[in-house]
């Protein structure tokens, strides 16, 4: 499916002034029907990347990771290993990523996306605060239109994204290699925004989603949210110390929902109204 920027622009209407900067930081991403995961041909793909056609419906979606300040105004802590206010917070389980999604929520006058009984989160899908984006819609915007293995192409260099590009990707085919990781999180928004306007969605840190892992299968789906149990939460997009295959739009990561990552963090969505 082809989809212009035109068509996930920024949307700077409709909302109260309990989010003034909505339009500002969020990209409006228009719904349609995509192709989730990699072809067989895809160099590197891995066995749980089967194709499948997914339609997701409009939501909003941060035009950049969650920084530490961001963060660490609101929870009064900062995780994070690699210190710096405008790099992105990491470090940080599913549970926190959840939890303040819950309380910028409450701070904006919003109905909170999530009920937290202990361990057991259940969404409220028709709530109108922040949440985690689903794994379907972080693929759809990571993809932006594109259908190769990068928002980039077939081919991704470390002036387009940070992370580790010692071996190159598909035996080098960029034949651009950095030889060394830059060894921690970057500023967000220090590359160009992929063809919808999103920072580092390739890279840097990787981004939570709401979904357990577990087989998606080759049937369609409308508007999926993955399995109703599992072990693992998704976290998707790689991060500084990935290798290339690591951060293809494609690429699923888990990891314990308790657990923090040093380099993964996430990235706001919302409904969109």
């Amino acid at each position: 499916m082809k989809t212009s920027l035109a068509a996930s622009m920024v949307f700077a209407l409709g909302f109260a002034a309990a989010t003034p900067c909505l339009a500002v930081d969020f990209v409006l991403v228009k719904g349609g029907a995509f192709l989730m995961g990699s072809p067989m041909k895809e160099p590197e793909r891995g066995q749980d990347e089967i194709q499948h056609r997914v339609s997701v419906s409009d939501f909003y979606l941060a035009r950049s990771e969650l920084t530490q300040k961001e963060y660490t105004a609101l929870m009064r802590n900062n995780p994070s290993e690699s210190k710096g206010d405008v790099l992105p917070v990491e470090n940080v389980s599913w549970f926190d990523a959840i939890r303040y999604c819950n309380a910028r929520s409450a701070r904006e006058g919003l109905e909170p996306a999530y009920v937290i009984d202990g361990e057991t989160v259940t969404w409220n899908r028709g709530a109108n605060g922040y949440r985690l984006p689903t794994e379907a819609e972080w693929e759809y915007a990571s993809r932006a239109g594109t259908a190769t293995p990068f928002s980039t192409g077939d081919v991704i260099t470390d002036e387009q994204a940070n992370f580790y590009n010692h071996y190159g990707y598909n035996n080098n085919s960029s034949g651009r290699i950095i030889g060394h990781s830059r060894g921690g999180t970057v500023p967000v928004n220090s590359f160009a925004p992929n063809p919808w306007g999103l920072f580092d969605m390739h890279g840097n840190v990787g981004e939570w989603c709401w979904d357990w892992y577990g087989d998606y299968g080759a049937g369609e789906r409308t508007d999926p949210a993955g399995p109703a149990t599992g072990t693992y939460r998704v976290n998707r997009g790689g991060g500084w110390n990935d290798f290339p295959k690591h951060i293809r739009s494609a690429y699923r990561a888990a990891a314990p929902p308790a657990n923090g990552v040093f380099n993964v963090g996430f990235r706001l969505a919302r409904n969109a109204e």
